[in-house]
């Protein structure tokens, strides 16, 4: 079994995406990788990343102070299991094993946080990335993947280009 551990230091970050890094310990609390967050530099497509990074390294379980509605949906849906410490100044190792050390598992993104920031966004027309389901999303003429203009007319596309303006969609969702 694998932990993935969002860590600002020596301390379980305080929110799951604006971790410096995820640490990943095996079974018995040992560390056996650190990398850094890429959900730090980039909106959705970075949140999208740091999902991928959880699989990629075969984590089976996600240890968290905090963490919003969205992300924790997203976890679940991908099948990690997810507990909550109430306590950043626990030592990594010591989470290797979230029953031991009473934890508290989330099965509901209900548990998570809501967004202020999801809610105003999708008020506004979304962040761009299209994932919010609305028409016309990336009527700002950018891409949450990417700060190119767009190019409504151009045939092929690149990834992070709508599909024509107004769309509501982008290449590569």
């Amino acid at each position: 079994m694998i932990t993935a551990i969002p860590m600002n230091d020596d301390r379980v970050a305080s929110h799951f995406t604006k971790a410096d890094c995820l640490v990943f310990l095996d079974e018995q609390g040992v560390e056996i990788n650190r990398i850094d967050n890429p959900a730090l530099a980039a909106n959705c497509a970075g949140k999208e990343k740091m999902v991928d990074l959880l699989a990629e390294q075969q984590v089976n379980r996600v240890v968290v102070r905090n963490i919003g509605e969205q992300m924790l949906g997203k976890l679940l849906a991908r099948q990690f299991a997810v507990y909550q410490t109430n306590c950043g100044r626990r030592l990594a190792s010591d989470l290797g094993n979230p029953v031991a050390s009473g934890l508290v598992q989330l099965n509901q993104a209900s548990q998570g946080r809501q967004s202020l920031n999801h809610e105003t966004k999708k008020k506004s027309g979304g962040c761009g990335c299209g994932h919010e389901g609305r028409e016309g999303s990336e009527s700002a003429g950018h891409c949450c993947q990417s700060s190119e203009q767009h190019h409504p007319k151009k045939a092929n596309c690149r990834q992070g280009q709508v599909q024509g303006r107004g769309h509501g969609r982008c290449c590569h969702s």
